[in-house]
């Protein structure tokens, strides 16, 4: 025992050593999200400034910037719009019509107002210490050494939930300090609170949207909407509370923060849920504490110095491919997991937590399992494909260039351009150019709609599908045939079996383990779809072919439901995994029997034995 302290203390430390990056590391973030906001709100005084320097030139200004802005008579490059530079706004003055640079603005900083810490953010502290205490008793049971880090690991989750509320209360604050600045600058240009128009020019909605650059809606005296830039329904419903409104109402799951000044409403995704750290903040919570459990892991298997370095030597090795695997795996599906649960929508400012409701919205898409039904139909093509390529692999099986040359013929879809195959296809099979029906006009045949018929636009990309993987599982089934031993096949001719009893008793079962990847792996690749529908038909027509895949792809990017999309993602996942784990049982029941009770040759009739 003694000599596995000097091991376990390096170990110790280096856990402590990556708890406090982590921390760093949440702390960082959650001083980038106020950080941002802060950004946010002097960007728009800025672009607010030069509105109303053009209207009201510096009297204006010192109205709404008292002691925070400056002019001067030359620019700086590149200031057609607001830049934060060094903590500072920066900005091009033009005059009234917006056409002549007549100087350059210069903006600083206000004082924040005060913080707010809500409690459910905390849930975070609580959560994660639940899971550390565990990891805590699992440490503690291989060595008492091991406390020291577990406490630390719950320091860690105490202190990053902390940071989160405090930079959610934040956030908070500014959502209401950029309202209360943007009726400032309502005020500075002369708009009083009853509507009246105080100062030099016309004031109207287009000018208070840039003045203040938050969606706006005008309200008439009925409570109506006389003109608005936000969509018509949302604005219907933010219009709807009475003055001085909540300062928070929610519309469709999204939060909006609300300030009246005279008859425009202003309005603002509040910048909790816009800037929010917290997904970051857990993410970096989470990959802190696997960091902080690594050096434990190694603790059993390094009771030596020695035994250290060779663990050491080999996790970095392993170091780049787990890297990498992590980044480009692990993280992607982390994040379609947080998107499945959220209302992630690129129309809109902020991505609401749904929770479940994504999947079970699912439950009723009517569109969604159609797109699934046309799959499993698509999947069929698999079994028909396998047998023409087994056909192939026992027809072109010799070493001459001959069957060398039908081989390379056969594998060359696999290797081509999917895009280009595609459109080839797609005027192969065109109704009134395509020369299949050109072909089976000569015998008397009459144009079918290939690609425009619903009862026959998916069987033509199955057709096409057979076609471009047969010659791949040709290949994988002519490797197998090559790794079942000839003396099976000269046992059955003796004891008299012909052609086909060979094929069933001696070639099936050596290519068992070959039929199974085959299938396994093609069946994947079936429910995985996508672009010879995308090239041939877009999903149609009439939806015959929509698969799952292209259903995703059209919810993502045509219709911008990401949150939506990832749940679809995921629900797909479970059906490909179902399938792929019922093949594997399937496998093992067949492995099991075999083993019990192995198939015999039956022998053939006199035969010498």
């Amino acid at each position: 025992m003694s000599a596995a302290l000097p091991v376990k203390r390096p170990l110790a430390a280096a856990s402590f050593v990556m708890l406090g990056l982590a921390l760093a590391a949440g702390v960082g973030l959650c001083f980038a999200a106020v950080r941002a906001a802060q950004d946010e709100i002097l960007s728009a005084e800025t672009g607010s400034g030069v509105e109303l320097w053009a209207r009201g030139g510096d009297a204006a200004l010192g109205r709404f910037l008292p002691g925070r802005f400056g002019t001067t008579a030359s620019v700086q490059a590149g200031l057609d719009r607001p830049v934060i530079r060094d903590g500072r706004g920066y900005a091009a003055l033009y005059d009234v019509d917006g056409w002549d640079v007549l100087g350059g603005l210069t903006v600083t900083p206000g004082e924040g107002s005060g913080t707010t810490a809500p409690t459910w953010l905390l849930a975070l502290v609580v959560l994660s210490s639940v899971a550390l205490v565990q990891a805590a008793r699992l440490w503690t049971a291989r060595s008492a050494r091991w406390r020291g880090a577990a406490l630390a690991a719950l320091a860690l989750a105490a202190a990053l939930g902390t940071a989160t509320a405090w930079a959610h209360g934040r956030l908070v604050a500014a959502t209401d300090a950029r309202l209360a600045r943007a009726g400032a600058a309502l005020a500075a240009a002369g708009i009083s609170p009853d509507g009246s128009l105080d100062g030099p020019g016309s004031v109207d909605g287009g000018a208070v949207a840039r003045l203040t650059g938050l969606p706006l809606l005008l309200r008439q005296s009925d409570g109506a909407v006389g003109a608005t830039t936000l969509l018509p329904a949302t604005a219907a419903e933010l219009a709807a509370p009475s003055s001085p409104p909540p300062p928070r109402v929610r519309v469709g799951s999204v939060p909006w923060a609300l300030a009246d000044h005279g008859p425009y409403r202003l309005v603002m995704t509040p910048l909790e849920h816009t800037r929010s750290p917290l997904a970051a903040v857990v993410a970096v919570a989470l990959a802190g504490m696997l960091l902080a459990g690594l050096p434990a892991t190694l603790v059993p298997l390094a009771d030596t110095p020695r035994a250290l370095r060779r663990n050491l030597r080999a996790w970095g090795f392993l170091a780049p491919a787990t890297a990498h695997l992590a980044v480009f795996t692990l993280g992607p599906l982390a994040f379609g997991a947080w998107l499945s649960l959220h209302r992630w929508n690129l129309v809109d400012a902020a991505h609401p937590f749904v929770g479940l409701g994504n999947y079970a919205a699912l439950a009723s898409d009517r569109s969604f399992w159609r797109a699934m039904a046309n799959t499993a139909v698509f999947t069929l093509h698999v079994p028909v494909a396998m047998a023409i390529a087994l056909c192939f692999a026992l027809l072109a099986h010799g070493r001459t260039k001959a069957f060398l040359a039908v081989r390379a013929a056969l594998f060359l879809p696999s290797i081509t351009s999917l895009v280009a195959i595609a459109m080839v296809w797609q005027w192969i099979l065109n109704d009134d150019y395509g020369i299949l029906n050109w072909l089976l006009g000569l015998v008397g045949l009459g144009p079918v709609r290939w690609l425009t018929s619903p009862s026959t636009a998916l069987l033509s990309v199955m057709l096409l599908s057979t076609w471009m993987v047969v010659g791949y599982q040709m290949v994988i089934f002519q490797a197998g045939l090559a790794a079942i031993p000839r003396e099976l096949y000269e046992a059955a001719r003796i004891d008299g079996a012909g052609a086909w009893r060979r094929f069933r008793h001696v070639t099936l079962p050596g290519l068992r383990h070959t039929l199974f990847f085959v299938l396994v792996t093609s069946t994947i690749g079936s429910f995985q779809i996508f672009g010879a529908v995308y090239v041939m038909t877009e999903g149609g027509p009439l939806g015959a072919t929509d698969v799952a895949v292209y259903h995703i792809y059209k919810e993502a990017w045509e219709f911008l439901r990401f949150g939506s999309a990832a749940a679809q993602s995921w629900v797909l996942f479970a059906v490909i995994f179902t399938v792929t784990w019922l093949h594997f049982r399937i496998l093992e029941r067949r492995a099991e029997g075999t083993a019990v009770s192995p198939r015999r040759v039956p022998p053939g009739h006199g035969v010498a034995r």
